[in-house]
């Protein structure tokens, strides 16, 4: 029997792998599911309608097509693989077709297609995109169904309700019991307010025994003004809100505030959600009667402004459609639950969004302003304030500032041409001085241990500088008056005049760089101490700076850096004793007469060009070896020439460079010669510092200028800005993106809507307008399948903990099913009806029983139903970041509630913004509401970060709830919980009214809205006896960590 068993095995193991007969397959479903994904991935991005040019003439976006083929014949015989042009190009048996262009396409999915081809190259249901949306649930109007039948009619209070028990009778499960009044105050205080309730709040609650008790209880939480501070917060998520840019350039959102306010008093107002979404995409293009209505409309369209960019982008198009793409996803995902920009780049693999939809949508923000410029570093785009006649006034004086920095920057232009330009006619010298300073650097003398007249100084004993005394590795040393530039200076008394070596100590690599000056006179630029040391740059030590010449007596040393200062130890001067002494950069430039600058900037383009055979200047880099290796055109102008010496080589290089400046050129080697005079980074640029090369008389007019400039700058009226988007300068329907890429451009598309729920025929968008207010007026429509569901489904998740969507961004196929859609649908259509209306929608869940159940377990509930899907009773939630903050600063008495609005950011308007001690700190230790924390891209404020505040660089209308060890360490030591356990501990004994177990019930009351038991009771006192013992009898250390125990509790940071 077992040689049986192991034959039986062996006959079937090979076909484990295999795909199923061709016979025993549905061809549509296959194709779909199968093949279409394949193509669209390999083949569609040359061989479709939206490709440009249709490579070979091969389309294979439909079966007739495909079977026609292209310009070398049929790509696909029905039936015969090994006949198929398609399938030999694919394993590379055609000749030199082979495609996909790189890599060979993986033998798994070689198999498919084979198999595909076998069956016919049947082809799946050839749709429309509306027709194919037809059929998912997402894309078709809600409508709302009578309310189910249920057995327990007398549970029933609203149509929720019967929705949600005739679900759970289904599975023979019943609702859990009502929650008891104290945790329904407190769940419903901290949904809507997002802070506990008062002692004085839940005893009116308690002592009302009326039937609309808890009614009068959610309308004036609706009606407080901490309701908009709450839920504003929530959709600030979903509005990726931040108070910097983030990415490459982390710059301060200064204004970025005001949409955040606006957000708050828009909760507060009960701003109709169709209005509300109007205009965050379009309300500059509302009608207004005042300005205070322009200001709010312009200040909205910040939504669209308020997402991370890469600011240094060195393609401006490519800065431009990244910008775009970031406005269309957050968009689609905000309003819509649809993941559009997942088409950027093709067809989205799983939803019925075309590559082309994504383009008419991208079109019409293409066609809206967002920035000022696409510059590094570009410039977002700001609203003044302020009634038109300001803004004109501001407008004129703006024009002037700019003339004026154009004028400063003509003259500047100027004179370094003037200085490039004559440097581009001696080359030779700025070589052969080139060679001089590599000699000097490796002649350079190693570290001194000790030497005659050896002088050694701490770094902090400087004689007169604007730098702390005491240097940190980690910190920016700033200046104490706030400008720059950062600099030390050291009197050095020597005994003999001569040449000095200057060393710098540092026990870890990466002092940093310095300018170097002895007695007024610039002797180094950017010394690095890491790079001159003699033994490994890994390890710390002396390092060599650089040698320069001391007077006898007093010398004044000068280390400068125009932003940074160097971190180091110890200076150590040692007379230098050698015989030939290496020069400075500065003393060799005179030596040859050529510019300081420039000539370090000659020798940082050779270092780093170090050899290559590419580079025009090879012959000079590898002078007296064999040049047969070049490969630069410029070997042809040397070809025959007898490099007898530098200097010969030198002369001949000259010669060829100004030959080069010539017009009209036709040599290759002249043209790649005159392209390094221009290059970027070569060594023919304007220097850095180049003003100080300027003439005397040159110098003193910019100075003059740049103070004009100055003054006008400081005179430009200053009114409040948000940022925001209006129209563009240029109105457009985009090209197709091919695979993304604005270099591969396809067929144009109209601006329009989303086929699948727009349908085909579109009214064309016209074409004077981006199209913003064409499409919120369209997502607003009474019968749009998904914006009422998403919002409504929104408000439900964080009422309930989780969306009757689960996934509350992503209501396409990729996304979870409805557990409830019939519900869904009702509350959809409801709060259309009800007017777009969110306070109304809160009433409508929160007086609703199946909010009010308890989150009492049941063992038999939970084996049917474990994760609480069909809702039979409330889910237990953690409270949020600011929630948890927030409550511990109410319980304590120190949350200050009337500082609302504004910034409290001390940057400026686009400062670079890092939050740590060389960046500046930024202050999150107010006592104020977390709304109006600054969220600082890179670097938020650590609650934030402990407790899962989302990242602010992209949309997220959900939040984890992770248990990570920072929460713990936050409730156990952090500022605000020691700060304001302190404050309660305080408050606790000040009440002169109350012994002991009094106290002990008020905490309890204030922190969890309920009476201690009578066990809490002792175990408290008998906690405060036993900590007052440790803490030497601090009664106030005592209650204080009493109360830290209390707020850091499970029961505390949980709802019920």
């Amino acid at each position: 029997m077992a040689l049986y068993v192991v034959l039986f095995i062996i006959a079937v193991l090979p076909l484990a792998g295999q795909l199923p007969p061709a016979a025993q397959v549905d061809g549509p479903a296959f194709f779909e599911k199968s093949v279409r994904p394949l193509l669209a991935a390999q083949c569609l991005g040359c061989h479709s309608a939206t490709s440009q040019p249709i490579m070979g003439g091969l389309r294979l976006d439909s079966r007739e097509l495909a079977l026609k083929g292209g310009g070398r014949g049929p790509a696909i015989v029905p039936g015969k693989p090994a006949e198929s042009l398609l399938l030999q190009a694919l394993r590379h048996t055609a000749g030199a077709l082979k495609m996909p262009p790189g890599p060979k396409m993986k033998e798994a999915d070689l198999a498919v297609l084979t198999q595909w081809v076998q069956m016919g190259a049947p082809w799946g249901n050839t749709v429309s995109a509306a027709s194919a949306g037809s059929k998912y649930w997402a894309f078709v109007s809600p409508l709302a169904s009578a309310p189910p039948s249920v057995r327990d009619k007398t549970w029933v209070r609203s149509p929720i309700d019967a929705f949600i028990l005739a679900a759970l009778e289904t599975k023979g499960l019943t609702a859990a019991k009502a929650a008891d009044k104290r945790t329904l105050i407190r769940r419903a205080s901290y949904d809507l307010t997002g802070l506990p309730p008062t002692v004085a709040e839940v005893q009116t609650f308690l002592a009302d025994s009326s039937e609309g008790a808890f009614a009068k209880v959610v309308d004036r939480l609706l009606a407080s003004p901490r309701y908009g501070e709450r839920w504003a917060r929530h959709w600030l998520d979903v509005a990726r809100y931040a108070d910097s840019n983030g990415l490459d350039e982390n710059l301060v959102y200064k204004n970025a505030f005001r949409y955040r306010d606006y957000v708050i008093a828009a909760f507060n107002k009960d701003k109709p959600f169709d209005q509300f979404l109007t205009e965050q995409l379009a309300g500059d293009l509302l009608p207004a009667a005042d300005l205070p209505t322009s200001v709010e409309r312009w200040t909205a369209t910040g939504f669209l402004t308020l997402g991370a960019k890469m600011l240094a982008e060195d393609d401006p198009v490519k800065m431009e459609m990244d910008i775009v793409d970031e406005q269309v996803d957050t968009t689609a995902r905000a309003f819509m639950g649809l993941t559009v920009g997942c088409a950027r780049c093709h067809d989205h693999k799983f939803d019925p969004i075309s590559h082309a939809d994504y383009y008419s949508m991208a079109g019409i923000f293409k066609s809206s302003k967002t920035m000022e410029n696409f510059k590094v570093v570009a410039k977002w785009h700001e609203y003044v304030l302020a009634p038109k006649e300001d803004r004109d006034r501001l407008a004129a004086h703006e024009a002037l500032v700019e003339a004026k920095r154009k004028e400063i920057g003509k003259s500047v232009r100027s004179e370094n041409d003037l200085l490039v330009s004559a440097a581009t006619k001696r080359v030779g010298a700025y070589l052969l001085a080139s060679a001089r300073v590599k000699h000097d650097e490796e002649m350079r003398l190693a570290p001194v241990e000790s030497a005659p007249g050896m002088i050694e100084r701490q770094a902090g004993s400087f004689d007169a500088g604007n730098v702390p005394r005491v240097l940190e590795k980690k910190k920016t040393n700033a200046p104490k008056d706030g400008a720059g530039p950062y600099f030390a200076e050291y009197r050095v008394d020597v005994a003999a005049a001569g040449d000095y070596q200057i060393d710098i100590f540092d026990e870890e690599k990466g002092a940093g760089t310095a300018d170097v000056w002895v007695n007024g006179v610039w002797v180094k630029r950017g010394a690095d101490p890491v790079q001159n040391r003699a033994a490994s740059p890994e390890a710390g030590g002396w390092s060599v700076v650089v040698v320069a010449p001391f007077k006898q007596g007093v010398n004044v040393l000068r280390l400068e850096h125009a932003s940074r200062f160097p971190y180091f130890e110890k200076l150590l001067f040692a007379k230098n004793t050698v015989a030939e002494v290496p020069r400075t950069v500065v003393q060799i430039a005179a030596a040859f007469g050529v510019n300081p600058g420039l000539l370090e900037q000659m020798v940082d383009y050779l270092k780093r060009s170090d050899g290559a055979v590419a580079s025009p200047l090879y012959a000079w880099e590898v002078y007296g070896s064999p040049l047969t290796a070049w490969a630069s055109p410029a070997a042809s102008l040397f070809a025959g020439f007898p490099a007898s010496s530098p200097e010969a080589l030198a002369a001949k290089y000259e010669e060829l460079f100004l030959a080069s400046q010539e017009k009209d050129l036709t040599d290759p080697g002249l043209k790649t010669l005159a392209a390094l005079l221009k290059e970027k980074f070569g060594p023919f640029r304007a220097p850095r510092d180049a003003r100080r090369y300027y003439p005397a008389a040159v110098r003193a007019q910019l100075t003059t200028l740049d103070q004009e400039f100055k003054d006008m700058e400081a005179a430009t009226p200053e009114f409040p800005k948000a940022m925001g988007v209006s129209e563009g300068s240029k109105i457009e329907d985009l090209a197709i993106h091919l695979r993304g890429s604005h270099w591969t451009l396809g067929a144009k598309t109209p601006r329009q809507f989303l086929k699948v729920i727009a349908g085909d025929q579109q009214t064309p968008i016209p074409s004077d307008r981006s199209g913003r207010l064409e499409l919120a007026q369209w997502m607003t429509q009474k019968d749009h399948p998904l914006t009422s569901r998403v919002i409504v489904n929104r408000l439900w998740r964080w009422h309930f903990g989780r969306g009757i969507v689960p996934t509350v961004d992503n209501f396409g196929r990729l996304g979870e099913a409805p557990l409830n859609q019939p519900l869904l649908d009702w509350l959809a259509v409801r709060f259309v009806e009800q007017g777009w209306s969110m306070k109304a929608m809160h009433r409508t869940l929160m007086l609703s029983s199946t909010y009010q159940m308890s989150s009492e377990f049941d063992a038999r509930s939970s084996e049917t139903d474990p994760d609480n899907s069909l809702l039979w009773r409330m889910n237990r939630r953690r409270l949020e970041a600011e929630s948890i903050r927030d409550g511990i600063m109410s319980v304590s008495g120190g949350l200050n509630l009337q500082s609302t609005g504004g910034s409290i950011l001390s940057y400026k308007d686009r400062q670079y913004v890092a939050n740590t001690e060389k960046g500046g700190r930024v202050d999150y230790e107010r006592n104020i509401r977390a709304v109006y924390i600054p969220v600082v891209r890179s670097s938020m404020y650590d609650v934030f970060t402990a407790f899962d505040l989302p990242d602010p660089t992209m949309l997220n209308g959900d939040r984890d709830a992770t248990v990570v060890a920072p929460q713990a360490l936050f409730m156990m030591n952090g500022a605000v919980m020691l700060r304001h356990s302190k404050q309660m501990a305080e408050g606790l004994l000040a009440r002169t009214d109350l012994d002991d177990a009094g106290r002990v019930r008020d905490a309890y009351e204030r922190a969890l809205s309920r009476p201690a038991t009578g066990r809490e009771v002792d175990q408290a006192l008998t906690y405060v006896a036993r900590m007052q013992e440790a803490w030497k009898g601090s009664r106030a250390s005592a209650w204080q960590s009493f109360c830290k125990s209390l707020l850091a509790s499970n029961e505390f940071i949980y709802i019920n």
